[in-house]
């Protein structure tokens, strides 16, 4: 695409006026020119870089590289999501600072506006304007008054990475006023990559959980006393930072027992799940798994994932399994109703399992819930995670 090259929408009677614009004047749509190779080549690179297996951070490198192959943008940003909650946590951005990161969200997950990611995901419709969200009128976004108005931002074009009922990832592109609003051909473009870019994003998350899997396996064996039977160099490498303080001289650390107990207790399943937090600071998943009827149990440790994260700070909170299930859903945008049928309890009930969770977390709104969920929990592994390019 050649983005000093544009063309004006023409009707029968000549320009076709849009609606007014920041400073009140009627604006005129502007539109690059468009190609299907443009679209083509966009495809073509997303479809490339999944041939070439690249890792997360590269791979959306070329996202975004795509997306300028078919749309004109000044600043972007490709941002990992938990699908559970889309809470971020990690991604690319391009030509935006740091410093905006905590005002952005803060404003994603508090404040009413238009084209919010929660309800793009659950959309039928992955791609969404700002600018045609409020009829033209930017200014009666909250989000545009906070982070866009002084920069003389035109257009944001949000997109949710759908893959199935999956949402991998989320993406915003920014415009300046001088060059109008996001075209309907552009947007077209966007929404038509975004199935291949999801399928590409889900991949290379998954790979990348694989790899970190396959680089070699923790494994102990816990004989019926609790004593450990036998044990891989990962596993001897991860139990000092296991153990409990005061507790030194017992072979197996406590967090490794109650997983070898509960999974010889559990009749419901055959594998048993634990997650412990370790001396360094960082969490461990702990799978269990009886080896027989004589009391052995082989225990799988790895480290958890980012993804991970937010059903163990729920934990922490002392919320039960129901009201954990809850939080994931507002987290997503769901309304008491579409809870209610979600679960199949009443609205009533509903209402009970949130005030119950307000009281245990210490908050008193949905926003003020989801946004310390992130800001006091998860910005600084999502800082860490992403990557700025010029």
């Amino acid at each position: 695409m050649n983005p000093g090259c544009w063309r004006f929408r023409h009707s029968p009677s000549g320009v076709i006026p849009l609606k007014k614009g920041v400073s009140g004047e009627p604006r005129e749509a502007y539109c690059p020119l468009m190609s299907v190779d443009d679209f083509v080549r966009a495809r073509d690179r997303i479809l490339r870089a999944v041939d070439r297996e690249l890792g997360v951070d590269p791979l959306l490198g070329e996202v975004i590289r795509a997306l300028h192959d078919v749309a004109d943008f000044s600043e972007c940003a490709v941002v990992l999501t938990d699908p559970d909650t889309l809470l971020p946590f990690g991604g690319v951005v391009e030509g935006l600072a740091s410093h905006s990161c905590v005002p952005f969200w803060d404003n994603e997950l508090r404040d009413p506006d238009f084209a919010k990611f929660n309800a793009l995901a659950r959309s039928s419709d992955p791609v969404a304007s700002l600018y045609e969200a409020t009829d033209g009128e930017l200014t009666r976004s909250p989000r545009f008054q906070k982070l866009y108005e002084h920069l003389g931002v035109g257009d944001e074009l949000r997109v949710a990475f759908r893959s199935g009922q999956s949402c991998w990832a989320v993406g915003w592109m920014i415009r300046r006023e001088e060059a109008g609003p996001f075209g309907a051909q552009e947007m077209n473009d966007v929404r038509n990559l975004v199935p291949v870019a999801a399928r590409a994003i889900s991949g290379a998350v998954t790979r990348r959980s694989g790899d970190h899997a396959g680089t070699g396996p923790a494994m102990l064996v816990v004989d019926a006393a609790g004593e450990i039977e036998s044990m891989t160099a990962e596993a001897e490498a991860l139990l000092p930072e296991l153990r409990t303080h005061g507790l030194d001289d017992i072979a197996a650390p406590t967090a490794v027992v109650a997983a070898a107990r509960r999974a010889i207790g559990n009749r419901s399943s055959t594998t048993t799940a634990l997650r412990a937090r370790c001396s360094s600071g960082r969490w461990l998943k702990l799978h269990a798994s009886p080896l027989g009827t004589d009391g052995r149990v082989a225990v799988m440790i790895e480290t958890a994932s980012r993804s991970d994260l937010v059903p163990i700070l729920l934990e922490s909170y002392g919320l039960t399994q129901r009201e954990s299930h809850v939080v994931l859903l507002l987290a997503r945008g769901f309304s008491t109703k579409d809870i209610a049928a979600e679960l199949n309890i009443s609205r009533h009930t509903v209402h009970d399992h949130i005030k119950a969770i307000y009281a245990k977390c210490g908050v008193s709104s949905r926003g003020e819930l989801v946004a310390g969920l992130f800001t006091n929990h998860l910005h600084a592994a999502h800082e860490a995670a992403v990557g700025y390019v010029a």
